[in-house]
């Protein structure tokens, strides 16, 4: 009888590979849970609540005035320029927040470059993904909100939310 040691015969390293493949896993898993944060739940949801009434507010002003605006983002994925439908005077802010990713979440102050033209650069360029944009005025009077599937060259119009 032709006797081998154990570690020759593949019927061991089978059995070993299973339980083995089940740590590497496990481990996998533990350091993706501890690295990611879940940024689908606000951490201040209640203080988000609170908010929805002045919100609501904001949205009757903008449709009150009859504001629209046009956005526009540079083939360097960070320059922003605004056109609104009517003159403003000040500053704009524009909000650009990612649906699941807290993390990249960026807010921009537009400069006024003509009455109704309004031009900013991003701190990080602008992926290619959905995005929820929001403009307003400084005072946080009023707000245009859209989500934004950005794609190059191509201009979104964002109007009050009913």
């Amino acid at each position: 009888m032709d006797e081998k040691p154990w570690y020759k015969h593949y019927f061991v390293w089978l059995i070993i590979l299973f339980p083995a493949l089940a740590i590497v896993g496990g481990i996998n898993m533990a350091y993706l849970a501890y690295t990611n944060k879940d940024g689908l739940v606000s951490d201040s949801y209640y203080k988000d609540g609170q908010r929805i009434n002045e919100r609501l507010a904001q949205d009757q002003h903008a449709a009150a005035q009859g504001l629209q605006a046009q956005l526009l983002l540079g083939s360097d994925q960070q320059s922003v320029r605004i056109i609104l439908n009517q003159a403003f005077e000040g500053e704009l802010t524009l909000k650009l927040s990612h649906p699941t990713r807290v993390g990249v979440d960026q807010t921009l102050n537009l400069k006024p470059q003509a009455p109704t033209l309004f031009a900013g650069k991003l701190a990080h360029p602008l992926a290619l993904e959905r995005w929820q944009a929001e403009i307003s005025d400084s005072k946080n009077g009023w707000r245009l909100v859209k989500e934004w599937q950005v794609l190059p060259d191509e201009p979104v119009t964002l109007s009050p939310s009913k």
